[in-house]
């Protein structure tokens, strides 16, 4: 599960990115779900942010949980307006960041060296 959340967040950090960029589309998706450009733009700084922290395991949990905040967000609106073909793929994108935010970091840290003295 690990790659995959890895993999999951360098994509939404992308998306992310493409939102903070004013990709049209995005910006029409937004906007038909009634939120300004400076609210989107929060969103995506919360997607680039929490995506990027999904990538290394130690920060995981983190990033899964702010993408899960923004991801939240988003979809409530979706729901909110009935717009099922948008709802589904955020609900998937909500539903694996909080995996990830209750993933446990799994490499175990290196041992402390006690300097013995003579």
């Amino acid at each position: 599960m690990s790659y995959l959340s890895a993999a999951l967040g360098a994509a939404v950090a992308l998306a992310g990115g493409d939102k903070l960029a004013g990709m049209r589309g995005y910006e029409d998706m937004f906007h038909h779900l009634g939120w300004s450009e400076s609210n989107m733009r929060v969103a995506a700084a919360a997607e680039v942010a929490g995506g990027l922290l999904m990538i290394p395991r130690r920060t995981r949990g983190l990033g899964g949980a702010l993408v899960a905040a923004a991801s939240a967000a988003v979809l409530a609106s979706e729901v909110s307006r009935g717009d099922t073909k948008l709802a589904l793929p955020r609900g998937l994108i909500l539903l694996f960041a909080l995996i990830a935010s209750a993933e446990k970091d799994l490499l175990p840290r290196a041992p402390r060296h006690r300097v013995r003295r003579a």
